[in-house]
């Protein structure tokens, strides 16, 4: 027997709002800053060097003359990875060697260490807040003579709790839209609360909505070549429900073309060769070639 209306939707609702708190709470990481960086901030930025000083002692942090630790806005920080655009890292830009993408490379391995610690954080802090909540639920049920059981979400259910990643999706904070899709799977909701019906990807859901716009599609696509390195892997499923997104849609497909041929760090990954091979294959030898790569994918993936 379903629960009333009234209590799936008050769920739904604690959920959602759960789900979007914290990963906007999760955004406070703490930072160490070492001597070096201090001396570079100072010299850079002295009123910012001034200001973590004194959030440090505001915060009565033991001080070390060595370290500096400060409070990092980690979705700031992250972005929507938006600081690789100032390197050059297109196969047909200006860049001649695999030399040349160490100033792309250098983001990238800031942003990975960013984009590790704040999904972990996010993930922690939801699963520490909805075990909170599930034990509220159990002790109010308990009172009441009633048990704790699995609640099997509707579509109707799930179209009331994907609102959070849509409305994140619709105003292009991307990342948050698709961390708010990994806490939905989460093995604490899904234990003992939610059953997600079979084959349920809200990921899928999401990268289709923004195909039906063309501005967002693009900037969805090349957030994902982004994510899929910066993740270090952990988040090429995007790219492969990407490719089945895409297959079949000629105007989608060639836009994923052009994209991959503007990352040349995703390109190089895609087709295991070095930035100074493929930036000198002809244009169309190595377009053909992400082509094959991509139907690499869709068959290994089971889109075939």
């Amino acid at each position: 027997m379903l629960p009333s209306p009234e209590i799936r939707r008050k769920l739904v609702l604690v959920i959602r709002n759960l789900i979007c708190r914290c990963v906007e709470e999760a955004r406070s990481v703490p930072y160490v800053l070492r001597r070096e960086e201090l001396v570079d901030l100072l010299l850079r930025n002295p009123d910012r060097f001034k200001k973590l000083v004194e959030e440090e002692g505001a915060d009565r942090v033991e001080y070390s003359k060595d370290t500096l630790t400060a409070k990092l806005d980690a979705l700031d920080e992250i972005g929507q990875f938006e600081v690789l655009d100032r390197c050059d890292t297109s196969l047909y830009g200006q860049s001649e060697s695999d030399g040349d993408l160490s100033p792309a490379i250098n983001h990238i391995n800031q942003l990975t260490r960013t984009f590790s610690v704040y999904v972990s954080n996010t993930v922690t802090l939801f699963e520490k807040e909805f075990e909170l909540f599930t034990q509220k639920l159990h002790d109010m049920l308990s009172k009441s003579g009633m048990a704790l059981r699995v609640v099997e979400f509707t579509e109707e259910d799930l179209a009331e709790l994907e609102k959070g990643a849509e409305t994140y999706l619709a105003s292009g904070r991307l990342l948050q839209a698709f961390v708010f899709e990994r806490l939905i799977s989460c093995h604490v909701i899904t234990k003992q609360v939610v059953a997600l019906p079979p084959g349920y990807s809200l990921g899928k859901k999401l990268i289709g909505l923004a195909a039906k716009d063309a501005g967002l599609f693009t900037n969805l696509t090349r957030f994902i070549l982004r994510a899929s390195y910066v993740s270090q892997g952990g988040w090429n499923d995007l790219f492969a429900m990407l490719i089945s997104i895409v297959d079949g849609d000629t105007r989608s497909r060639t836009v994923l073309v052009d994209l991959i041929e503007q990352d040349a760090i995703f390109a190089c990954n895609l087709l295991c060769g070095a930035f100074s091979e493929l930036k000198h294959q002809s244009p169309s030898d190595r377009r053909a070639a992400i082509q094959k790569a991509l139907e690499g994918w869709r068959e290994t993936s089971g889109h075939a």
